[in-house]
């Protein structure tokens, strides 16, 4: 089996992140439907990279250093969350009344330890920390899935049997989903379930095995379809982003939303990509790399300024809704230059130390078909 070239950074992926957490904001100020969506954009882009990286470590190494793995991900998230939660508990301690200190600190605990989602499951109203639901669920999934996948590596081996085993795990929370929605479950249960929000993390997984395996070769070399397929994904997501109902979400079209993602992603890493040049947007690649301060601080502005919304309600006036995503730019860019940067040079520090040439053989774990390429993909300061 041919090896996979190194596919180093790509810019387009940077530009899906900027698409995605643009879809956030513009949701979050009443202006479209469907801009929920983009949080399972940023599951299915999470889920590929992580698990090329993953990949790559085994294939390079035949195990994955789990310690180094946990340090890295704390370098890249806990340093800007921190100041996030410094600065907002802060203002809660001096503007809730005395009774309600407690409850702040468990807002900051429940953020902490990246367990926000099942604290709004079970009734806590996280209020300015609303968005954190999500950063607990990648957290949690970050947790549990280099052991898993090492162990789907050595027990079942073959890329296209751990893809379809990924596959169907995602049609399985699919199906979860749609049995708590007609079980009566309430809407909180559905969305923020870890169980019930995995579609986009595992397909996302499962794309990042079939490139590593070569499984995609062939498509990757078809030329015409492989743009079609581009541009029809680019438009059903689009159209997802503008328009889907949220109470969609229970009926499976986040999946739709994932699999139109995971058609650019596999776009993105295509040689002369058409939607890859539009999504290599300068702006929209600089929105990619602040994304994570944008994501973090524009939830607890929105909701300070008034100018948070929801489909259907009116929309903010104009001046003020300025203001707010003026000061959330803000907030992101000093969070990526003064905080997000320095950690990132201690990770990218330790990513060096990783050794990169493939080991193949007995001592690995791997089959040849998976072991062979040693995927390179660095997406951003993100990943």
């Amino acid at each position: 089996m041919r090896p996979l070239a190194s596919l180093g950074y790509r810019k387009g992926l940077d530009g899906l992140r900027g698409v995605a957490v643009l879809s956030v904001m513009v949701y979050h100020s009443g202006v479209t439907r469907g801009g929920f969506l983009g949080v399972d954009v940023f599951f299915a882009l999470s889920g590929f990279l992580i698990t090329s990286l993953l990949l790559e470590e085994h294939a390079a190494t035949g195990s994955v250093d789990i310690r180094s793995f946990y340090v890295r991900r704390a370098l890249r998230l806990l340093p800007a969350l921190l100041v996030f939660l410094v600065f907002w508990s802060g203002y809660l301690l001096v503007n809730v009344p005395p009774p309600l200190l407690p409850l702040v600190g468990c807002y900051v605990l429940a953020v902490l330890f990246y367990v926000a989602n099942w604290a709004g499951i079970h009734g806590m109203l996280l209020g300015i920390f609303g968005q954190t639901w999500s950063l607990a669920i990648e957290e949690q999934f970050y947790l549990i899935w280099p052991v898993v996948l090492g162990l789907l590596v050595r027990k079942v081996g073959r890329p296209a049997r751990i893809a379809a085993i990924l596959i169907i795990a995602a049609a399985a929370s699919l199906v979860w989903r749609l049995y708590l929605a007609l079980a009566g479950a309430s809407g909180d249960r559905i969305y923020f379930g870890t169980d019930t929000h995995a579609d986009g993390l595992l397909i996302g997984a499962a794309l990042a095995v079939m490139l590593a395996g070569g499984q995609l070769g062939r498509v990757r070399e078809a030329g015409t379809p492989v743009r079609v397929m581009a541009a029809l994904a680019a438009i059903a997501l689009a159209g997802l982003l503008v328009a889907a109902p949220t109470r969609g979400y229970a009926y499976g079209v986040s999946a739709l939303a994932v699999l139109a993602t995971a058609g650019l992603i596999f776009d993105v890493m295509t040689r002369g990509s058409g939607i890859a040049r539009w999504l290599e947007a300068g702006w929209l690649a600089g929105l990619g790399r602040i994304s994570y301060g944008l994501y973090l601080w524009h939830f607890a502005v929105f909701t300070y300024f008034g100018t948070l919304r929801r489909p259907g309600e009116a929309v903010a006036p104009l001046l003020l809704s300025l203001i707010a995503w003026g000061i959330t730019f803000a907030a992101a860019l000093l969070s990526y230059f003064l905080v997000e940067r320095r950690f990132l040079a201690w990770k990218a520090r330790l990513a060096r130390k990783r050794p990169m040439m493939p080991q193949v053989g007995p001592e690995s774990g791997l089959e040849p078909a998976l072991a062979v390429p040693a995927v390179t993909i660095l997406s951003a300061p993100q990943s």
